[in-house]
C-alpha cells in the first residue's frame, strides 16, 4: 500500500479540474484569488464568516460570496473585509515572459 501524504487527493483533483475547459482561467481569476486570500487569512486569525463581517460592517452572505469568488461584491465592502483582516496589499504576481511576448507581437 502505497503512503498518502495529507492533501494529496486535493492536489491532485485540482489537477483534473484545471484540465476542464475554461476552469484553469476561472481559478486564476481576481475574484476567486481574492476569495482564496480573504478564506486563508480569516481561517488564519480563527474568525467564522459572521464575526468577520460584525468586525467589517457588512453581513455573513456577503464574506460567504466573497469566499466563493463573486465578482460582484463592491470594493467598500472589499476594502473593509481587507482592513479587518489587515491585508494592506496585494502584490499580483505575472508572467514577466508571456507579458513580454504578447507586448512585443503586436
Amino acid at each position: 500500500m502505497t503512503e498518502r501524504k495529507l492533501g494529496q487527493d486535493f492536489a491532485d483533483l485540482k489537477a483534473e479540474v484545471r484540465k476542464l475547459p475554461g476552469m484553469g482561467d476561472y481559478l486564476d481569476s481576481y475574484s476567486v484569488v481574492i476569495g482564496n486570500l480573504v478564506f486563508a487569512r480569516r481561517m488564519q486569525m480563527g474568525y467564522t464568516q459572521t464575526k468577520l463581517a460584525e468586525l467589517s460592517g457588512t453581513n455573513q452572505a456577503h464574506i460567504s460570496r466573497i469566499e466563493a469568488g463573486d465578482e460582484s461584491i463592491t470594493a467598500k465592502v472589499l476594502n473593509n473585509v481587507f482592513r479587518v483582516l489587515k491585508l494592506a496589499s496585494l502584490k499580483p504576481l505575472y508572467d514577466e515572459e508571456a507579458a513580454s511576448k504578447e507586448f512585443t507581437s503586436r
